[in-house]
């Protein structure tokens, strides 16, 4: 998975680089309630600033404010690339994309949990439409699998099971259509699994969408054997 921006330094760049366009969004608001964005902007720099001081002071910073400091990021991260939903502002929003996906990268590597999730998904879902080369598709199986096991336990009890749309779901159902589209038997494996653990109710309806796929797109058989094999696995009568 290639990132361009590596560093929180490289987004402070970006931002700079694209300021006077996302300037521009203050024309079209819908609503004098809507926040400026310029007081959106000055909020993320400030959580630049404070990100390059928990560097300077690692051992001041525990855990839970990593996860606090990041979540932080990721809200005012989530209000610009809102504001970026017209279509003439589709560079601007791959960027902040990237960025999501830095500051998430942040937060994992420093122990930190993630809080926020939605925006964290949606990045991803961006992303994943953007490569088909097979080691990036493992690299972002991966990532998505850091993510999982850093999310709070309250994303991780899945209490809206009634919402189809949740992230966490969402984010199993695509970690598990990456790892289709990999090829790679032994990334599907240890998907397909983790996802029946998390998602019982949701796997046998992915399995069989992925049979029809496996027709359809013309999978190779190594990896139509693997998802025949999930589909055996889930394919259960029901008694009603």
């Amino acid at each position: 998975m290639e990132i361009v921006i590596k560093t929180l330094d490289d987004a402070r760049d970006h931002i700079s680089k694209i300021l006077d366009r996302l300037r521009l969004l203050d024309a079209d608001k819908k609503s004098d309630s809507e926040e400026p964005i310029e007081t959106t902007i000055a909020a993320f720099y400030q959580f630049l600033d404070i990100a390059a001081g928990v560097e300077d002071r690692k051992q001041e910073f525990a855990s839970n404010d990593i996860s606090d400091i990041g979540e932080h990021g990721l809200t005012i991260l989530e209000k610009l690339i809102y504001k970026t939903a017209a279509p003439e502002y589709t560079i601007e929003k791959g960027i902040l994309t990237q960025i999501v996906l830095l500051v998430t990268d942040w937060i994992i590597q420093r122990d930190g949990i993630i809080n926020l999730l939605e925006p964290i998904v949606d990045a991803l879902a961006q992303v994943a439409n953007s490569i088909t080369e097979q080691q990036q598709l493992i690299a972002l199986v991966d990532f998505m699998s850091e993510i999982i096991d850093a999310c709070s336990d309250s994303i991780k009890q899945d209490m809206e099971m009634s919402n189809m749309q949740r992230p966490w779901r969402v984010l199993h159902i695509n970690r598990g259509i990456v790892a289709t589209r990999s090829n790679d038997p032994t990334t599907m494996r240890r998907i397909f699994a983790e996802l029946i653990t998390a998602l019982p109710m949701d796997a046998p309806n992915f399995f069989k969408e992925g049979m029809s796929e496996m027709v359809r797109l013309n999978y190779p058989e190594q990896v139509r054997e693997v998802m025949q094999e999930f589909f055996d696995k889930t394919d259960k009568p029901q008694i009603h």
